[in-house]
């Protein structure tokens, strides 16, 4: 793309060892490209990635950071500099909720300052929670959506009208119908302004969006083949635009308006895609799924783009299954191709553990894992009763391991070895005859 600046904040994943008891944190090592400045944000789960909105939270012209923890890490939101030095962070959700957390920031109420907005990802309820810009919550929030939902809603935000007030529009995620609201703030609550549906009732694809010019942009999320449609509310709801397009891609991570232009990011092959050229373009470093921002970081006449990797969302396949990836020592687990967790693990040294399709032929509470090669010989070993075991292949399981805590490094001497909330959480989702793949 040559008719906008590529001036970008780029969040790569650092691949440190994951340890069970926290005291050696993974990180996110975080570049500003344009000025060659990084820094490091500490995180429970590399693979989890991030949701992070930009904005003036101080009312001085210079935007703030604010992200939210991915898949795998306590629900918190931090506010940090553009040079990584942290402003503050709170917990916007009892700190068990592991599923990731979504975020956006604008001026919801119109007294000229930004709040911060937050939504639970996929596994957990549609709970929408508004806070000021140091962390307080404002009002108790509100369900956006029925509270047994548990697939996920995204957050749009900025003003569809004429009044000083921003609107805040939910849009469920991958596996939710497109069920668009649209959300006032008055006296500390959040309104119900208007609602309808932006697809065919029955569309189960999943739906982000953006707000600019007083125009609300929506894109379907789980497919290679997304529509996007451009809504305004002057007094109904009107498409005023709706395209077709080909990714070549799981699906649809974000979506921006940048220097007039529509971009996506897509899912698994780290393209950003100009809906109005066609054109595309690789977002370097080493994460398949990125989300994008599209901000005014300098004062200067254009806007930059802001990106940061995010979970990877979506299986080719659309089963439900677990693949394990021993080149990444990954462990995925699928509902119907939408990513319900990820984790680190540790497989077989030497390509110990059998590549292929297999499936899940057993599931065993506790086993004893035991061998002896002969008398006395150094090899042997008695591991004792185990918990939490899924057998899919002769004598190979996904397992517990309390012996080592250095996930993300083969270890075994052919079985999966995964930590314990991790393996008691697959342990409790799979299935006997669920597929699991173990590629490179």
């Amino acid at each position: 793309m040559r008719h906008f600046t590529l001036a970008t904040i780029v969040l790569s994943f650092l691949l440190l060892p994951s340890f069970a008891f926290a005291s050696h944190p993974q990180f996110l090592s975080v570049s500003i490209l344009e000025t060659g400045k990084s820094f490091d944000l500490p995180t429970k789960n590399v693979i989890g990635g991030v949701s992070f909105s930009v904005a003036d939270l101080g009312n001085d012209g210079i935007p703030e950071i604010i992200i939210g923890n991915g898949l795998g890490s306590e629900p918190r939101v931090r506010v940090l500099r553009q040079d990584g030095s942290e402003i503050g962070s709170f917990l916007a959700y009892a700190e068990t909720l592991g599923v990731g957390i979504n975020v956006i920031a604008c001026d919801l109420d119109g007294n000229g300052t930004n709040e911060i907005i937050t939504a639970p990802q996929r596994g957990g309820g549609p709970h929408i929670r508004v806070f000021d810009r140091f962390g307080n919550a404002i009002g108790s929030g509100v369900f956006a959506y029925n509270e047994a939902f548990r697939g996920g809603v995204n957050l749009a935000c900025g003003n569809l009208d004429d009044d000083k007030q921003a609107e805040l529009v939910t849009l469920p995620s991958a596996g939710g119908g497109p069920h668009i609201r649209i959300w006032n703030l008055n006296n500390k609550a959040l309104e119900l302004k208007k609602e309808f549906f932006a697809f065919d009732i029955d569309d189960r694809t999943g739906l982000v969006g953006t707000i600019s010019d007083k125009k609300l942009f929506l894109v379907q999320q789980h497919t290679n083949t997304p529509i996007i449609k451009t809504f305004t509310f002057n007094n109904n709801v009107k498409i005023e635009n709706e395209k077709q397009i080909s990714i070549n891609s799981t699906g649809v991570a974000s979506i921006v308006i940048h220097n007039q232009q529509i971009l996506i990011t897509t899912t698994s092959n780290s393209i950003l895609y100009n809906v109005n050229t066609n054109e595309q373009t690789k977002i370097s470093g080493n994460a398949q799924s990125y989300v994008i921002a599209s901000v005014n970081l300098d004062n200067a006449n254009e806007n930059e783009l802001v990106v940061a990797p995010s979970k990877l969302m979506f299986d080719e396949t659309n089963k439900t299954r677990i693949v394990v990836d021993v080149s990444e020592q990954k462990l995925y687990a699928y509902t119907d191709g939408v990513l319900e967790n990820s984790f680190l693990i540790s497989s077989g040294k030497n390509n110990a553990t059998p590549l292929g399709i297999h499936q899940i032929l057993a599931k065993i509470p506790q086993v004893r894992y035991k061998w002896s090669y002969g008398p006395n010989d150094p090899r042997n070993y008695d591991l004792g009763l185990v918990p939490y075991n899924l057998r899919f292949a002769p004598h190979i399981y996904l397992h517990y391991a309390y012996w080592h805590n250095n996930f993300g490094h083969p270890m075994s001497r052919g079985c999966v070895n995964v930590s314990l909330n991790d393996m008691k959480w697959l342990y409790e989702w799979g299935e006997v005859g669920m597929e699991v793949e173990v590629r490179k």
